[in-house]
């Protein structure tokens, strides 16, 4: 599984609690939009607060909080780490 940095669990945890999402709640790591073939690489990773995990999704708990990853990214994510950059636009999560 990939690792979260303080930064990131953070904003994760800010973004609950924005949404007002029950204790247990979860974060889901979900593959946004898909490449128009398999020869192109993910075009955008997206994260939503979630009451559990989907059929398939892999499950796991860091830094406080419950992650759920969709079946499509667990090896793709695999020994990355989710933390945070900031730019021009603000900040925004990143896999490195």
């Amino acid at each position: 599984m990939f690792t979260v940095t303080d930064e990131a669990a953070s904003v994760l945890k800010a973004v609950k609690k924005e949404k007002r999402a029950p204790r247990d709640a979860g974060i889901r790591v979900h593959l946004d939009s898909k490449p128009m073939d398999s020869s192109e690489p993910l075009t955008q990773i997206g994260f939503a607060v979630s009451d559990g995990p989907n059929w398939g999704d892999a499950e796991f708990k860091q830094k406080g909080l419950r992650i759920f990853v969709e079946d499509t990214l667990v090896e793709p994510l695999e020994d990355r780490t989710l933390d945070v950059q900031e730019d021009d636009d603000g900040m925004r999560l990143v896999f490195r």
